[in-house]
Formats: C-alpha cells, structure tokens, sequence
C-alpha cells in the first residue's frame, strides 16, 4: 500500500493505493487539515494511515480502526451489490445518524458491543430526530438497526471481529410510535379528497392511486408501454423514487409487487386521453419534449418528482380544509374502503400486493380500531335517547 497527500478546496487528504483482487484500488481519506502550513507535518503521518488502513489490502484489521471508518468502506463495497435506491437509502441514513454519533465517540470497531449498540439505539429513541429533537419512529430504526448488524454480519465474514454484537440488540419497543399518525379514510372521506382534487392536475394520479392503492412510486413510474387498452389492463413493473437521486426502475419492490391489475371504464377514459394530450405536446414542443414514456407527465413530458407529488397533494388538501395525510395515506385508505366493503384480510393482501401477511394484519388492526370508536361515538348516549322517546 502507498499513501499520498492531495489538496481539494484548500484541505488534504490522503489517497490510498493499494492491490485489491490483482488490481489497484484507491481510497481517499478526509483529514479536515488545511494545506497551508500542515503539509509536512500531515507526510510524517503517511505511515500511521498506511497501517490504519492495512486492512484495505490485507482483509486484517488493526485495534485501532474506527468503526465508522469500517462503515464507509462497507457502504462503497455494499452499493456494487444491491439496487442504487437501496444503497443510496443506507447511506442517506448513515450519514444523518450513524457516522456522526460513532465519529464524535471514536469508537473502534473492536470495541463495538451489544451494550455499545444498545446505548445507540437508545439515543436514536429518545434524541435522534434532528429536526424535532426528539426520538426517531420504530421504524426508521429499525432501517438503521439494518445496516448495524449487516456490517458487522460482514465484520464477522471478514474475521475482522469475532462475532456480531448486534445480532440481539433489539429495537426499543414504542420507539416513536406516536409520531407517525396514518391515515384511514372512509369511503365517504375518500370521496371528499377526490372532490377537492377534481379539476387539479394531480386528480387522475390520486383517483388511481386511491382506488388501486398503489404506491407513489408506482403511480408516478406507470409507463405507456405497460398499459394494454386491447385487454384493458396495466401492470406495475416501473418505479420513481428519489433517495439522493431521482431514480428510474424497471424493477418493482418486491415480486408480490410486480401485479397485472384490471383496468376499468373510468380509468381507461382518463388514461387515453391523458396519453392524446401527451401526443398533441409532442408535436407543439418538438424536440423540446421529454419523451420519457411514463404516462403521468407534465406538459414537456417531464416525469413527475415524488416530492412535488406529496408537497401538491398537502397543499390542496390544506386549501379544502381537510385534515393533513400524507400521499401514502391513499394506499392505506383503499385498504380502509376494502375493509368497508367487506373484503378479509386474504383479499386485502392479495389486492395491495403485501408480501407479507403481518402488515396487511397491522393494517387491519388499525382499521378495526378506528372503526370500534367511530360504532362507539354512534352509540353515545343511545338509551338516553330512547327515554326521551318513551316520554314523548
């Protein structure tokens, strides 16, 4: 391995080279030193970086190496082998939450322990909310909590530890439970939304989103190609998302996602004459028109971002004067309106494509609740009621 000094914006760091399966790979390290007056200084310490950092090359790992170092080494190798969404979420939630906490302690990975792990976990319950000061929701750690035990799992793999320390630390139980108010509208609720969005741009992607319960991703991503009016059906099998990036993918979440839906009267009539004024844009705009082949666009044929989607969607319901929900909240109100109709669980599963049963369960729950106190208020003072009746 050699190590050497490059200057960017007035700060050095190291660039390592070294032979990693026959070939040179390099890496550069941040020192947060400027250049002017620190450089020789920085040269003497080329040799402590080269034994850092040996592990690079020779898979062995010194006492000293800090674990959040590891992490940013694992974080570059894991996005050659999972979709750049996925890795682009790990690292958005690993430099927001984990590299910075296990920077500030220098925590080595030798010293990362069940009780180390824990006391991360707690800090996230409790503070790791940076915006509100207060604590993450469950699930947002338990994404995090993923990418703990993933890299140690790994860390144990490499024998650069022992065993993992993370793999029976639990997630704090109630972790931001109530931070996270989803919604589940009744059909006549539903109805208000629609009624509020009719004439908006966004109505056709709400009304579809609502009723299929897609995911924005999904709505956003649907492409022309995938819509058959021949047989009237379209499939999922596009997406949109933005981590980093914007995103394109010609792959769905999971395999349940991939689903071939029926597409009914009033659908069909709103898509082909959405997909007739993508065709009379065309023309107009010429080569300035972004034919990207997805079949809710702006008028240039732009793709809509998934940002713009739920920021839209907040503002008009706010300007109705209708409670705040988020976009994701349409696909919990079509499993609401399922469960109205009667539909089991089976059924509700099956339609909104979950691949596993316990969160269409969780949903149902939440629905049945709901729905328990709405019977309940309906009953408030009933036999009082009946009294009055008998007097009269």
């Amino acid at each position: 391995m050699k190590a050497s000094i490059q200057v960017k914006n007035g700060f050095m760091y190291v660039v390592l080279s070294y032979k990693k399966n026959g070939r040179w790979a390099y890496k550069w390290v941040a020192t947060g030193i400027k250049e002017k007056g620190n450089k020789k200084a920085l040269k003497d310490k080329l040799d402590d970086y080269i034994k850092k950092y040996s592990y690079l090359e020779t898979g062995e790992m010194s006492d000293d190496v800090l674990y959040s170092d590891y992490l940013r080494e694992w974080l570059q190798i894991h996005r050659e082998t999972i979709a750049q969404s996925s890795a682009e979420a790990y690292e958005v939630s690993a430099e927001a939450h984990i590299l910075p906490y296990f920077d500030e302690r220098k925590t080595t990975l030798e010293a990362m322990s069940p009780k180390v792990v824990f006391d991360f976990y707690s800090y996230l319950h409790t503070k790791g909310n940076h915006r509100t000061g207060g604590g993450l929701s469950y699930a947002s750690i338990k994404k995090i909590s993923s990418i703990i035990k993933g890299s140690l799992s790994d860390a144990c793999v490499l024998e650069l530890i022992a065993s993992n320390p993370a793999a029976a630390v639990k997630v704090p139980k109630g972790a931001g439970e109530k931070q996270v108010k989803r919604a589940y509208k009744t059909a006549k609720e539903a109805q208000q939304i629609l009624d509020a969005f009719k004439g908006h741009e966004l109505y056709p992607i709400v009304y579809m989103t609502l009723f299929y319960g897609l995911r924005r991703s999904e709505i956003i991503g649907l492409k022309w190609e995938n819509i058959d009016f021949d047989n009237n059906t379209f499939e999922i099998k596009s997406t949109i998302v933005r981590i980093k990036s914007f995103i394109h993918s010609d792959t769905p979440k999971t395999d349940d996602s991939n689903a071939v839906f029926e597409l009914l009267p009033e659908f069909r009539d709103i898509l082909l004459k959405l997909k007739a004024q993508a065709e009379e844009n065309k023309k107009l705009l010429g080569s300035a028109y972004k034919d990207y082949g997805y079949a809710f666009s702006r008028p240039n044929g732009e793709f809509y971002r998934p940002d713009y989607i739920s920021n839209k969607f907040s503002a008009v319901l706010e300007k109705a004067g209708l409670p705040h929900m988020r976009f994701h909240d349409l696909r919990h109100s079509a499993a609401s309106v399922l469960y109205d109709l009667g539909w089991d669980i089976e059924r509700i599963k099956c339609w909104l494509r979950h691949s596993d049963i316990k969160t269409t369960s969780n949903i149902y729950l939440h629905i049945s609740k709901e729905r328990r106190r709405i019977d309940a208020l309906e009953l408030a003072g009933l036999y009082n009621r009946a009294d009055d009746d008998e007097e009269q």
